[in-house]
């Protein structure tokens, strides 16, 4: 299902809120745009808001995502 989130963010370039937990097991919230998702499926790029770097993430740190405030996942 996480998966299917960060395709969502990619292709339509929206916003998508994950949670995901570091390696001393603690857990943020967080909406992020994914810029790129790895050719292995192992992990992802993307943008937070208001930041100008984007950052890799381990698809495995990624406890679960869904749409962000507002969006409703609506295809037009």
């Amino acid at each position: 299902m996480v998966e299917r989130f960060l395709r969502y963010s990619l292709e339509r370039g929206q916003r998508i809120c994950v949670v995901t937990m570091d390696e001393a097991g603690a857990m943020a919230k967080m909406n992020l745009l994914v810029t790129a998702i790895d050719e292995d499926g192992a992990g992802f790029t993307a943008k937070r808001p208001g930041r100008k770097l984007s950052k890799h993430y381990a698809l495995s740190s990624v406890l679960t995502a869904t749409y962000a405030r507002g969006d409703q996942g609506a295809l037009e």
